[in-house]
């Protein structure tokens, strides 16, 4: 890689640490491209020599954080069944992906909370509803006759466990990493009901 590319990958960054920086200050009708350059110390001209516009740049920002995500993503675990949940093949993805998300905690935050009119959080959990469709239909393809049963299915198990990183990443000074993986493992292995009950009771004790 040449010192250009570093610094263009630099100037890149700054720019994407600038935007998420004013989306935790300001809505993003407020956000202009100037304010944007003195934030990531660029002129104007460097500024639009990637972007034309701040939409142009929130959205290809978003795109990348999605991207990312997916990347992430491991649902082989629904096509298994409760009794090999334990293993060690579906166990590795789930720390896997909380050890990710926890790394991008501050910039997911942010970006759920901004004013703006994506809506980053529901674009992340229609992502995981539909690898986990595309799991279902793939490996087993005798579901494709329960194709609206499979749909719900998705639905549920990608808002479930959206919902789950959600309420951990803002409750983090409570709930710990550790705690997460079994709550999403004993989702998976006894069910939601089963699992709230229990972790309420060790909660109190």
């Amino acid at each position: 890689m040449t010192t250009k590319d570093l610094r263009i990958i630099k100037t890149l960054q700054q720019i994407d640490r600038a935007l998420l920086e004013l989306l935790n200050e300001l809505p993003f009708q407020k956000i202009t491209v100037q304010l944007l350059c003195e934030r990531a110390l660029i002129n104007r001209s460097t500024f639009y020599k990637y972007y034309t516009d701040k939409y142009d740049l929130l959205d290809r920002y978003l795109n990348k954080i999605l991207q990312k995500l997916k990347q992430q993503v491991n649902v082989d675990f629904v096509v298994t069944n409760p009794s090999v949940t334990d293993d060690e093949c579906y166990q590795i993805p789930f720390r896997n992906f909380t050890a990710f998300v926890y790394s991008k905690r501050t910039e997911y935050l942010i970006l759920w909370k901004a004013s703006i009119e994506r809506q980053p959080y529901n674009e992340m959990t229609d992502l995981v509803y539909r690898k986990i469709l595309e799991k279902l239909l793939t490996e087993s393809p005798e579901l494709s006759a329960k194709h609206t049963y499979c749909e719900l299915y998705a639905h549920l198990f990608s808002s479930n466990m959206m919902a789950l990183i959600r309420w951990w990443l803002t409750n983090e000074d409570t709930v710990s990493i550790e705690e997460v993986q079994k709550i999403m493992h004993e989702n998976m292995k006894k069910g939601l009901f089963y699992t709230f009950r229990h972790s309420v009771r060790d909660s109190i004790q």
